[in-house]
């Protein structure tokens, strides 16, 4: 068995990116690293490493595969509801049971999806 290293996720906007999750997702950076042509931000999201990728050259950011979301486990799906209003960002849809979750999706930045999950009795 392999252990998991980390997400990578290419972004437009590396400022916007990192105080999305930094402040909305509640992530903390653990490390950046700037090169000429690129610039890496490793984030920690409760023990799973993301790393957001900038490239000079916007045009270059090639499809090697999808990734369909990034999902988060919450205590209070309220709370994180209240906190995406209070930071003007749209919920997709309307929240949901899906088994023994009460889930809802949001758009980033990048306009990747992110879900968060709160486990229901």
């Amino acid at each position: 068995m392999y252990t998991f290293g980390h997400i990578g996720v290419y972004v437009d906007d590396l400022k916007a990116s990192k105080a999305f999750y930094t402040k909305i997702l509640g992530c903390e950076v653990l490390k950046e690293y700037e090169y000429p042509d690129s610039h890496l931000v490793f984030l920690d999201a409760g023990g799973t490493v993301i790393e957001l990728i900038k490239k000079e050259n916007s045009a270059y950011r090639p499809l090697r595969g999808a990734i369909d979301h990034m999902a988060f486990k919450v205590d209070s799906l309220d709370e994180v509801m209240i906190k995406l209003h209070n930071h003007h960002i749209d919920i997709i849809g309307e929240p949901r049971i899906v088994g023994s979750a009460r889930i809802i999706f949001i758009k980033g930045p990048n306009n990747e999806r992110f879900e968060f999950t709160e486990k229901i009795t």
